[in-house]
């Protein structure tokens, strides 16, 4: 998938008409202090997918999906108090939102997981 990526991206910016690839080489060129920034960044984001496909794999797309919704909606919610930029009505509402599907899927599999033990407790061996 990453090399389909690759491919493309290469293709839409140094192919492509309105594709800056050319402009950007020469911008590193100009600046190569940057390129330790560039490599960084393309660093944390292939650790990163790392860390999906490892929690894929383990634990399944929709745990993956939770903590990525968590993520993002925490993110947003944390920024707007540090930064002073007050969220409006809606999004508050919004964020209320998220976090009680969330509260309520963490819910149900707690009550999965203790009936579960409930069964096991009462079964003799």
């Amino acid at each position: 998938m990453n090399l389909w990526g690759t491919i493309y991206n290469t293709i839409y910016t140094f192919g492509w008409p309105q594709g800056s690839g050319y402009q950007a080489v020469r911008f590193c060129k100009h600046h190569p202090e940057v390129a330790w920034d560039i490599l960084l960044y393309c660093l944390c984001g292939a650790v990163g997918q790392n860390f999906i496909f490892l929690t894929i794999s383990r634990f399944g797309s929709l745990a993956n999906t939770t903590i990525t919704t968590t993520r993002k909606v925490v993110s947003i919610v944390v920024s707007s108090l540090l930064s002073g930029n007050p969220l409006s009505a809606k999004q508050w509402g919004s964020a209320v939102v998220v976090f009680s599907g969330l509260s309520h899927q963490i819910y149900l599999k707690w009550q999965k997981l203790r009936q579960r033990t409930q069964q096991q407790k009462r079964k003799p061996m």
